[in-house]
């Protein structure tokens, strides 16, 4: 899971999600629309499914633990980059989203125009935007210096606050 900058969107592995969401959802409606629910249903069948390859032969007591470990963890990775992918799209009226495709990879932006998006969608992001900022939690301690975690808070409170002028 390597990251490289404050935004979700700078983290191959919220890159994954991304991708599995342009893959499940956004090509089947042409990318005209962005449902925050289905990308949520999406994020979440894609985190089962990783972990249940990774776990290939495991008891059932053991998915059980290893579901209780990582699932957690990897959907607030998931709705924080819808979170962020919402806030930009508030903020500049579209998403712009790149597929990769053909045999060579060709990079192809969408723009998406439409979010759906209901209050239930917004409490789970914004609850999942307030729980990272408790110092107690995984990705507040993730940060090695000072300046980079006030960095991300900044980052993670603009989103926050976009997102609540919408609620």
């Amino acid at each position: 899971m390597g990251s490289w900058g404050i935004t979700t969107r700078e983290s191959d592995y919220d890159l994954d999600l991304l991708d599995s969401i342009v893959t499940t959802q956004l090509k089947a409606v042409d990318f005209s629309t962005f449902n925050v629910a289905d990308a949520l249903e999406v994020i979440k069948a894609d985190i089962m499914e990783e972990i249940r390859k990774a776990n290939r032969g495991s008891s059932a007591a053991e998915l059980v633990f290893y579901f209780s470990k990582s699932f957690p963890q990897n959907f607030t990775h998931g709705a924080r980059l819808i979170a962020e992918c919402l806030a930009d799209y508030y903020h500049t009226g579209e998403l712009i989203v790149t597929e990769y495709v053909g045999k060579s990879k060709d990079p192809v932006d969408h723009h998406i125009k439409e979010f759906v998006v209901t209050p239930a969608d917004l409490k789970i992001l914004l609850d999942e935007l307030q729980s990272v900022q408790k110092p107690e939690h995984e990705f507040y301690q993730g940060w090695f210096e000072e300046e980079t975690r006030q960095q991300w808070l900044a980052h993670i409170r603009s989103v926050q606050q976009t997102l609540n002028e919408h609620a």
